[in-house]
């Protein structure tokens, strides 16, 4: 019983790392997982990129607070909205992340880069 939980698990965290996003912060014992960090909604960046884009997810976006799936989603950017673009991180799973902020030049937090019209930010932070 126990080896079925642990297949379980393990397979659930693959098919996160395989659709893009990353793998949850806690696995089965064993799984050699990197942790996530997650930080808060003012993760420390800086503004190095001067371009924009608009979100190009069905629907809408999740923002959250660090570049990972897995971190909180503090709120959702919809289809088509413009966004300004601060800089850009790769996580522990090689996926780049855009910190982002709103027309009003109101930070938001963390978008995945597939989620955005051009790739998300050209400058890292």
């Amino acid at each position: 019983m126990r080896v079925r939980h642990a297949l379980l698990g393990t397979l659930a965290g693959a098919a996160l790392v395989v659709g893009g996003l990353a793998a949850p912060a806690a696995q089965a014992a064993g799984s050699g997982a990197a942790a996530v960090t997650c930080g808060n909604a003012y993760w420390p960046h800086h503004d190095y990129d001067s371009g924009s884009g608009t979100v190009t997810k069905s629907g809408s976006a999740a923002v959250h607070t660090g570049p990972y799936g897995a971190c909180t989603t503090v709120g959702y950017v919809s289809e088509g909205a413009r966004v300004t673009y601060d800089c850009y991180v790769v996580n522990d799973y090689g996926n780049t992340w855009t910190w982002v902020r709103d027309a009003n030049g109101s930070s938001l937090g963390w978008i995945y880069d597939a989620y955005l019209s051009n790739g998300g930010a050209t400058s890292r932070c």
